[in-house]
């Protein structure tokens, strides 16, 4: 029994260093782009059709500063239009018709598509506005995305280039620091956008279109395949079959549009299960045609570890499960080199995210402060990232076992929104609500398990579980707001006779 504990053990560590050791690699290779020489952005004296498409559900918080941005943007007035593309059920369509009516000039570049039933989710938007437009080029915001009236002047010139598919800017993130949420929420994209993308482009590796704040060319993508909804990433699925024809991608980190961070924690679940699920449905779908393809051995690999990165999930909730029965049961009975080994292994398991976390912050900001300030906080950053494995665990089977999906829209509007619309079918209640006593379960447990160490002198060990357990109960606590808010809801306060 011990024997088989440390194999399993053992085991799940190794695929832990392994996708850390990746993420150094991701380092390298961001280190290697820096120092290159910066190119001059291509020069294009051209004017083609844009056709900017907002597609929009359910965003009666953030619409007009939406469409007060957009129609801002500078490009030659009859070379582009805007479509917004709404499926909404609730007042945003009113809230449109309103501001088009009291913007009649912007108004005249403007169609409202309503379409009759919301097949396809975002991707069968896209694809239903594409096909009432002969616009040879679609650039694509999300509803909490305010680009700069400069951004087709930036951006555009990219295409210059025959082969290129997309151009994509990079995120930013205007509430970052509004919370503890969002300063963590921001730690994680902030290492996407600064480093990965920036690293994989630089490289000639596969990367994605981000769904929102890009562009893309029309024949590119229907030489794609045009946008399908049988994963819930549809920007990663189209970015992949694109690149496999021989397209390629181009991504700009030095040119940023301002976004919004969700302020609530189910939101923030809600977003990144989406992500992890869609991202191992495109695996499943494309990763096969990857390998068996003509592509470098080393774009192929990097195309792997890509799709594959939600399997770390399922890692981290079995390495919760088996770290407790490990210690009790078989980490005395091993030899001496295993009191070296592991400990390494555990460094560079846990190590490697939080340098690959850290670099982003640095290089976003370009100060150590910022660097500085989050390598003192990443046992809270490995907390609540080992923490929010429970929900990306639960996604990743999901993508394993099924195709497609409603696509949940991320609620944005700052402090002002709440997660109801996310929790109004049962199912998704049900789902959250599981994961939350899951994540109480494991919270406790380790906690228990802290108690005992301390008592037998091993504080290290207690420490360490402490946080863990800590992790688990904070996310499942600030989960419970949305689950539950009228537990939370503060009772009348009784009248004074």
């Amino acid at each position: 029994m011990p024997l088989l504990l440390s194999v399993v053990y053992f085991t799940i560590l190794i695929g832990l260093t392994l996708y850390g050791a990746h993420r150094l690699k991701m380092l390298v290779l961001y280190w290697k782009a820096m120092s290159r020489p910066a190119t001059p952005a291509p020069t294009w004296d051209q004017y083609p059709k844009v056709c900017v498409q907002l597609p929009l559900f359910n965003e009666p918080l953030v619409v007009e500063a939406l469409l007060e941005k957009v129609t801002a943007i500078r490009w030659p007035g009859d070379q582009w239009e805007i479509q917004v593309l709404d499926d909404s059920t609730d007042e945003t369509p009113e809230i449109i018709n309103q501001w088009l009516e009291s913007h009649p000039e912007e108004a005249r570049r403007i169609t409202h598509v309503r379409r009759p039933k919301r097949e396809g989710y975002k991707a069968g938007a896209l694809k239903y506005g594409m096909d009432l437009t002969d616009a040879e080029f679609f650039a694509i915001f999300d509803a909490d995305f305010r680009p700069e009236p400069d951004f087709l002047e930036r951006l555009m010139p990219h295409f210059s280039a025959d082969d290129v598919a997309v151009v994509q800017a990079r995120w930013e993130f205007a509430n970052r620091k509004q919370s503890l949420l969002t300063r963590f929420q921001a730690v994680f994209l902030d290492a996407h956008f600064v480093v990965e993308q920036t690293a994989r482009a630089a490289a000639g590796l596969f990367f994605n279109f981000n769904g929102t704040a890009g562009i893309w060319r029309r024949t590119a993508l229907l030489d794609a395949g045009g946008w399908t909804s049988d994963t819930v990433t549809e920007d990663l699925d189209a970015s992949y079959r694109a690149q496999l024809r021989g397209w390629r991608l181009v991504y700009l980190d030095r040119y940023v549009v301002p976004s919004e961070l969700p302020e609530n924690l189910i939101a923030f679940k809600s977003q990144q299960r989406r992500w992890t699920k869609g991202g191992i449905q495109v695996a499943r779908k494309l990763l096969g045609e990857v390998m068996a393809s003509k592509l470098p051995t080393r774009v192929k690999r990097e195309a792997w570890w890509h799709l594959t990165i939600g399997v770390v999930h399922p890692l981290l909730v079995s390495f919760s499960l088996l770290f407790l029965p490990y210690l009790w049961f078989a980490a005395d009975r091993l030899g001496a080199w295993w009191y070296l080994a592991n400990p390494a292994i555990v460094l560079l398991a846990g190590g490697a995210p939080v340098a690959f976390y850290v670099a982003g912050q640095f290089f976003q900001r370009r100060e150590w402060r910022e660097g500085v300030g989050w390598l003192m906080a990443s046992p809270l950053l490995l907390s609540f990232g080992l923490a929010l494995s429970v929900t990306l665990c639960a996604a990743f089977f999901e993508g394993l076992l099924s195709n497609g999906g409603e696509f949940v829209r991320t609620p944005k509007g700052g402090r002002r929104v709440r997660s109801g619309g996310l929790l109004t079918r049962l199912r998704s209640r049900t789902f959250f609500a599981s994961i939350s006593a899951i994540e109480v379960a494991l919270g406790i447990v380790l906690l228990n398990g802290a108690m005992q160490f301390a008592h037998s002198g091993s504080p290290e060990v207690a420490l360490a579980l402490s946080l863990k357990g800590t992790g688990f109960l904070v996310v499942a606590f600030l989960s419970s707001g949305d689950l539950w808010p009228s537990f939370w809801r503060r009772a009348p306060e009784m009248p004074v006779s």
